[in-house]
């Protein structure tokens, strides 16, 4: 037993320096694995926009074309479709979208999808080349329209007033700051962009924009104090992160960033900076700290894949996440968009704290279980307190719990409805004291 808990020890601490999951379950490909797109050599092939509207319903395009419409006499036009479906993988009535309808609005989609994101009331903010819309998200009717005039768009961000921040693709354009009805604002949050950019990110209350030049190597963060004071360079983050797609998580309230990939544009490239970033995956951080709390690595269809994570949108729950794969040179036919679910965990103290006076780890009831139980656990001493699963491979499938906790008792509940039979091990580590059981899934 003590050789297996070091293994576990030191498993933890490589998995620290790498990618590691909090238990996200691949729940498959989204809407089904028939969706892959279509490949052009300038362009590549894979989904470019997604976003998740307020009823679950998932919004997603191509950066090709993926269908025609009559545009004269016996001539069809390639369009970009929207697609929208619900989250059983069924389309919305209104889906697909080939044309942009309403107030005033009458576009047909033939320009490239560069990016999208819901506004604060959950319609949808949709980049097409250098146009950005707003698209009903209950209906698909137009809502508003903008040209940008640096040229291509990045996928925009929003704080919680409506205020919209879009931005280039290509550098030394202006990172721009729109008023809800797509009018511009007077101040910019940069006259000139630095660095290819494919995405950026804003707080809540528009004061801090996230800069994912992903040709600089990192993120860029920029500030003011206030709505009324300039934005300045005020860090540089995540040195070696090659971002290319960043959401917020809404039910943690980390800010995901994805990595590079492994032959496009690979991570790792920072001068002077030896980074551990895993190509083709999203990393949660806490923005407080910029330490990594969590992370997502695409589940590749077939392991000569080289998917670029370009895209990433959370349900409005935070309980599932869709990521997106996108292949800048090869045609290789993948599915573009996974699914996975977050572990479904509880957790409350019990009380008692004055008469803790040791670390304890109790076997989970019931046991064997299916699909839920409870491990009780008691701390000493206040302090950084973690719960993990593993499998009997070692392989980390759940963290129960990853915080401060003070002295006393406490229950957490482990779903486990997403996990095939078998034998798990689960394991405590608080003040540096190990604590390791076993556990059996029976279903």
């Amino acid at each position: 037993m003590k050789r297996f808990v070091s293994f576990l020890f030191l498993l933890t601490l490589a998995l620290s320096a790498t990618a590691f999951s909090q238990g996200w379950s691949f729940q498959g490909y989204f809407p089904d694995s028939t969706f892959k797109g279509s490949y052009n050599k300038s362009f590549g092939t894979g989904v470019h926009a997604i976003a998740v509207a307020p009823d679950g319903n998932v919004w997603f395009g191509y950066i090709n074309a993926t269908d025609s419409i009559l545009s004269g006499t016996n001539t069809y036009s390639a369009v970009r479709d929207i697609f929208v479906y619900k989250p059983d993988g069924t389309p919305a009535s209104f889906s697909p979208i080939k044309i942009i309808s309403g107030n005033g609005i009458t576009d047909t989609m033939y320009n490239s999808t560069r990016g999208a994101r819901t506004d604060q009331n959950g319609n949808i903010l949709w980049s097409s080349y250098n146009i950005l819309y707003r698209v009903n998200y209950q209906t698909g009717a137009g809502m508003n329209k903008a040209v940008y005039s640096g040229g291509t768009l990045t996928a925009p961000a929003v704080d919680t007033v409506g205020d919209i921040f879009v931005a280039p693709v290509i550098p030394a354009h202006p990172i721009q700051i729109w008023n809800t009805d797509f009018t511009l604002q007077g101040t910019n949050v940069q006259d000139s962009s630095v660095g290819y950019s494919r995405t950026l990110e804003v707080s809540k209350d528009g004061n801090t924009v996230y800069w994912c030049g992903y040709s600089n190597n990192s993120i860029w963060v920029y500030h003011r104090t206030d709505a009324f004071s300039p934005y300045v360079l005020t860090d540089t983050v995540l040195k070696g992160l090659s971002c290319e797609s960043i959401a917020w998580d809404p039910k943690t309230g980390y800010l995901w960033c994805a990595s590079g990939n492994a032959q496009n544009n690979p991570p790792n490239q920072y001068p002077g900076v030896s980074t551990s970033y895993t190509p083709s995956a999203w990393y949660a951080v806490d923005t407080k700290t910029w330490a990594i709390k969590d992370s997502i690595l695409w589940h590749f269809h077939n392991p000569a894949d080289d998917a670029r994570p370009r895209g990433m949108a959370f349900s409005p729950d935070g309980n599932t996440v869709y990521v997106v794969g996108y292949n800048f040179n090869q045609a290789t036919f993948y599915p573009s968009i996974e699914k996975f679910s977050r572990p479904l965990v509880g957790i409350k103290e019990q009380g008692n704290s004055n008469i803790v006076t040791s670390f304890t780890l109790s076997q989970n009831y019931p046991n064997p279980f299916n699909p839920s139980t409870e491990i009780t656990f008691s701390v000493a001493k206040s302090g950084l307190v973690t719960l993990k699963v593993y499998d009997l491979l070692g392989r980390l499938v759940s963290t129960l719990v990853n915080e401060n906790k003070s002295t006393g008792n406490y229950t957490v509940r482990f779903d486990a409805s997403r996990l095939a039979s078998g034998t798990y091990i689960y394991q405590m580590n608080a003040n540096g004291v190990l604590l390791t059981k076993k556990m059996v899934l029976l279903k």
